[in-house]
């Protein structure tokens, strides 16, 4: 099965910026979005997905940049969508928390159209034709990957915010990976400090992980020119390639 991947949003947090991470994921019938980031429903709007059509959403962590637009999205998608069909998160320890209490002081109820469940890695949620295992991974908040395969299909693994995992391991079968590479191997420092990785990290981890292509992503605005990025990375996996905002796949 093919499997189509459109990013929608690709940058680290930056005040104006309208590149807040949301990776849309389609395999067959099932649409699944990695992350909401600020606006991503407008985006969906512009590039013709209905938000009745998102059925799945994965949230890595609770930084504003990765879930600000989550509210939105499902209550625009509750209130245009009659009868709203379902909903699933799947997210961290504390989505739960965030959810209810942004409703609560908007005095909207989503109803039976939401369902939440909250992982902490180590465990495979099923959503449709998609399987993904989820992963612990090393931020500065408790922070989630995902590791999708469906069947027949290629695996993509979504690593964002993080440090690299220790052992590629974790990565094996995976076609494509969406890594963090929020600083160039010349800011380690300020990686190491805030817990993301640098685009030569997250090449050498997809290197080592035999993956077939890297997207550098969560990229600091810092970098106007992400094709030095690129080279960078390209130092340690050939087929390396910064993603940009409405950037589609199909793979």
């Amino acid at each position: 099965m093919r499997v189509s991947l459109l990013f929608l949003g690709t940058g680290a947090p930056d005040a104006g910026s309208d590149d807040m991470p949301a990776v849309l994921v389609r395999a067959g019938s099932t649409f699944l979005l990695l992350d909401a980031g600020e606006g991503v429903q407008h985006k969906l709007a512009r590039v013709g997905v209905g938000l009745g059509k998102i059925g799945y959403v994965m949230v890595t962590h609770l930084h504003g940049d990765h879930v600000l637009g989550l509210i939105p999205l499902i209550q625009s998608r509750a209130l245009t969508s009659r009868p709203a069909s379902q909903i699933c998160l799947f997210g961290p320890p504390g989505l739960r928390k965030f959810l209810d209490s942004s409703f609560s002081s908007l005095y909207f109820d989503p109803g039976s159209s939401l369902e939440v469940q909250e992982v902490r890695g180590n465990e495979e949620v099923r959503m449709g034709d998609i399987t993904a295992r989820v992963e612990p991974l090393d931020h500065t908040v408790p922070t989630v990957g995902y590791f999708i395969t469906v069947p027949e299909g290629p695996g993509v693994c979504y690593i964002t915010d993080t440090r690299p995992l220790s052992d590629p391991a974790h990565a094996e079968g995976c076609d494509v990976i969406i890594h963090d590479s929020t600083f160039s191997w010349m800011e380690l420092g300020r990686a190491l400090e805030f817990k993301h990785s640098t685009a030569l990290e997250a090449a050498s981890f997809a290197s080592s992980a035999k993956a077939k292509v890297l997207f550098l992503y969560h990229i600091s605005s810092r970098y106007g020119d992400r094709g030095f990025l690129e080279r960078e990375a390209r130092r340690a996996h050939l087929h390396a390639y910064a993603a940009s905002k409405y950037m589609a796949i199909t793979v």
